[in-house]
């Protein structure tokens, strides 16, 4: 799978590098917490990640991103649980619906992505094995202010819901603010 996404990056950069005009291709990094939704096993903890924003329609951008979040011990008032919390790393492609690519001014946005969610934990995984990877959802929205045709800061809301083994899924919600830069401007 990591083959895949290096495969689209590379294509990207090949077509953004073919596209004369207006930038339409842009690199970002953003950070921020990711809190779980309905979990006593996980607390809040850092999230950070890198994406592409690839401008296909005036409306609309694809962003491949790999992300990677460490959620914070659990805390419970009747149990000592005595256990990390577990770290995620994700990787795929989220599709936003407005926010177009090197514009100036403030820029509503809509946000649905796919990805794979790699859960780990040392102290668990040494008792039941590893989780390996599993898809997951997610969606939100957000808005980015265009400070020049080169610079862009972003901020977003997305709701992530990712399976696991068996029938239940890890739900979080993740808040993050970032920077994107957007190649070809003058």
């Amino acid at each position: 799978m990591r083959n895949a996404c290096a495969l689209c990056i590379g294509l990207l950069l090949c077509v953004s590098v073919a596209t004369a005009g207006p930038a339409k291709f842009g690199v970002g990094a953003f950070g921020g917490v990711n809190i779980p939704v309905v979990q006593d096993d996980q607390a809040s903890g850092p999230m950070f990640g890198f994406k592409m924003r690839y401008q296909m329609m005036p409306i609309i951008t694809i962003e491949p991103f790999i992300a990677f979040t460490s959620y914070g011990a659990p805390e419970n008032d009747d149990f000592d649980f005595d256990i990390d919390g577990s770290s995620i790393t994700s990787f795929g492609v989220d599709a936003t619906l407005g926010n177009p690519v090197g514009k100036m001014g403030f820029k509503p946005y809509f946000v649905l992505g796919l990805g794979l969610y790699d859960q780990s934990n040392d102290q668990v995984d040494a008792v039941f094995g590893e989780a390996g990877s599993q898809a997951g959802l997610s969606g939100g929205f957000g808005f980015g202010i265009g400070l020049s045709p080169q610079f862009d800061l972003d901020l977003r809301g997305k709701a992530h819901i990712a399976g696991t083994d068996g029938d239940a899924s890890k739900k979080s919600i993740s808040i993050t603010g970032g920077l994107n830069y957007y190649f070809g401007q003058n």
